[in-house]
Formats: C-alpha cells, sequence, structure tokens
C-alpha cells in the first residue's frame, strides 16, 4: 500500500519491486493498491480537513522543531524509526523450517526407496541367476545319475562287456567308458573333452576289420563331460576299436577329423 502511494525509499522501493517480479500473489495486490490510489487521485472534490487532523498536523510541527534543539543521534534516532516499513506478509507466500525440514526428509525418504528397490532388484537378479545355476547342476547330477544307472544295469546282463577309451595327443586328458551288452545296446560316458567348437561335435566310430562304421555325434559340457548311447552294429560286437572324433555337428559316413579318444586294438 506505502508503495503504491510512493511513500516507500529508494531502497525499499527497488526490494519491493524485485520481490514483485517473482511472486504472483504480490503482484496482483500490488495492482490492486495501485488501482485504489489512482481512484483517490481521480477525487475532485476538495475535502476541508477536520480539527482533529488539524490539531495532528500542528502538533507534529512542534514536536519537530523541539528535535532541531535536541542532540543528531536523536534525530538519527527518529528519522530511522519513521522510514522503517514494514511490508505486510500473506499466509502461505513463505516457507517455514518445519515446511522446508519436511519436504528435505520427503526427498531423502524417496531417494532411499527408490536405492532400496535397486538393491532388492539386483538381489533378486542374483538369486535367480544362483537358482538356474544350481538348477542346471541339479539336472547335470540327475542326468548322470541316469546313465550310471543305465551302465550298471547293461553291465549285470549276461555277456556283458566293457571297453576304456583313452585320450590320444589331442586331448590327453581325456578318458571315456563304453559298456554295452552282448545285444549291441551301448552307452558311452566321456570326461575331460575340449569344448567343441561351433558347428562342431563328437562322433562315435566302431571300427570293425579296419572299416570305421558311423556311430551317432555328442556334445561336450563346459566342465568336459559328454554321454551317448547307441547301438553297436553286429559286425563290430566283437574285437572291434571304438574311437571318438571332432567333426561337424551333423555327422558324417567316414570320419575326417582328428581322433581324441581311441580304445586299444
Amino acid at each position: 500500500m506505502a508503495h503504491a502511494l510512493s511513500a516507500l525509499d529508494e531502497s525499499e522501493a527497488r526490494a519491493l519491486e524485485a520481490h514483485l517480479q517473482t511472486c504472483a500473489d504480490c503482484r496482483v495486490e500490488m495492482d490492486h493498491w495501485r488501482e485504489s490510489a489512482a481512484l483517490v487521485a481521480l477525487e475532485t472534490r476538495a475535502l476541508e480537513p477536520s480539527a482533529q487532523l488539524r490539531a495532528r498536523i500542528l502538533q507534529d510541527l512542534e514536536t519537530a522543531s523541539d528535535l532541531e534543539k535536541k542532540p543528531e543521534s536523536l534525530k538519527a534516532n527518529r528519522t530511522t524509526a519513521s522510514n522503517v516499513i514494514e511490508l505486510p506478509r500473506g499466509p502461505g507466500r513463505t516457507w517455514t523450517s518445519v515446511q522446508t525440514w519436511g519436504s528435505m526428509a520427503a526427498a531423502l525418504v524417496f531417494v532411499a526407496l527408490i536405492l532400496s528397490l535397486v538393491v532388492l532388484l539386483k538381489q533378486n537378479n542374483r538369486a535367480k541367476q544362483e537358482l538356474g545355476r544350481l538348477s542346471n547342476q541339479v539336472h547335470e547330477t540327475e542326468q548322470q545319475l541316469a546313465r550310471e544307472r543305465e551302465a550298471i544295469a547293461i553291465l549285470t546282463t549276461p555277456g556283458a562287456r566293457m571297453t576304456e577309451l583313452s585320450g590320444t595327443n589331442s586331448a590327453p586328458s581325456a578318458h571315456a567308458m563304453l559298456a554295452y551288452d552282448k545285444n549291441g545296446r551301448a552307452i558311452l560316458m566321456a570326461k575331460g573333452l575340449p569344448l567343441a567348437p561351433a558347428g562342431k561335435a563328437y562322433q562315435l566310430w566302431f571300427i570293425a576289420g579296419g572299416q570305421p562304421i558311423p556311430g551317432k555325434v555328442f556334445s561336450a559340457a563346459p566342465s568336459g563331460d559328454g554321454a551317448l548311447n547307441d547301438q553297436i552294429p553286429p559286425v563290430a560286437l566283437n574285437n572291434a576299436v571304438f574311437a571318438i572324433t571332432l567333426e561337424p555337428e551333423g555327422g558324417v559316413q567316414a570320419p575326417t577329423g582328428a581322433i581324441y579318444l581311441r580304445s586299444g586294438s
């Protein structure tokens, strides 16, 4: 209101104008006071001051005259006090310390919740990976037990045989066991084989009379273990040599790759 009536000094007016640039509510209130001041300025009827106003003006003049006779310090104090104008503050236009700390606390809680969610997601992913690894181990163990039970079943039949295959220079640490019965039902269990390159697989061969007869193909796990169920041809049941070579994954009719495992002649 004081600014609308041009009653503020220069510094106060600058401070208020700076505030008005950032506060829409105060700009609306300022426009209201300026409109009111303009209406007062347009009043054309001369007004006679009341007796009370006249007496007050005369009293202020006497006070000012007495002040001229007093020390300069008192004049300075009165001038400073008379120039200070308290600007009205509308409700809700400033943030209290409680509101500020409350907003900061809410932001920290939100960030903590986000971080907790990220940690839980990472833990969940690790748990899923570990569960998948354990499931694979259980599956591989079950397959290994099933093959061993089958090998035992074959070896316990009358006329069953077991042949050991040793690693060659291509896989010196590899070894395998081939168990088969008199009807040619066979199971091969190998260990220590290198992981086959892409597009390649291991193939079993039955060598009878110097002629290789193709068997099935199989893959080795990253651990080097491999297994295969096959049927030995009748001509290879007696005095045959067994070998394993690295071939195209679809298998071939004649060996083309290096021999990785071989039984004795």
